[in-house]
C-alpha cells in the first residue's frame, strides 16, 4: 500500500511540474506573440509558435531589406556613376559560359541567399 502511495505522489509531481513548464511555455509564447504583433487569442501553442517564427523570419527580411537599401545609398553615395537602375535589376551572371556556369554552382552550393550575401560582405 505504501509504494502505491509512493507511486501516486511521485506521478503527482511529476504532473503538477509539466503543468507549471506548459504554463510558462505559453507564458513566455504569449509575450513573444504581443512584442511582434501576432494575434495570440483563441489559437493552440503550436500555431502561435508557427505563426511567431512566421513573423520573426518576416522581420528578418525586412532587416535584411533595410540593410541592403542602407547599403546600396552608401555606395551610390561614394562612386560616381554607378547606374543604381542597373544594380537593382538583380544579379548578372558573367558574359562568358562557363564563368556563368561556374556562378550558378557557387550560388547553389551557398545554399541560401543570405548566407551567399553574408560571405560576399564580408570580403
Amino acid at each position: 500500500m505504501a509504494e502505491a502511495a509512493f507511486a501516486t505522489e511521485a506521478l503527482q509531481m511529476s504532473l503538477d511540474a509539466e503543468v507549471t513548464d506548459r504554463s510558462a511555455l505559453e507564458a513566455v509564447v504569449t509575450s513573444a506573440c504581443e512584442g511582434l504583433g501576432v494575434s495570440a487569442s483563441g489559437s493552440s501553442l503550436r500555431s502561435r509558435i508557427e505563426a511567431l517564427y512566421s513573423r520573426a523570419r518576416e522581420k528578418m527580411r525586412e532587416v535584411l531589406h533595410t540593410g541592403v537599401k542602407k547599403a546600396l545609398a552608401v555606395v551610390s553615395s561614394q562612386y560616381v556613376g554607378i547606374d543604381m537602375l542597373a544594380v537593382c535589376e538583380g544579379y548578372v551572371l558573367p558574359d562568358d559560359e562557363t564563368e556563368a556556369q561556374e556562378e550558378v554552382q557557387r550560388l547553389e552550393d551557398a545554399g541560401r541567399p543570405g548566407r551567399c550575401l553574408g560571405r560576399l560582405l564580408r570580403r
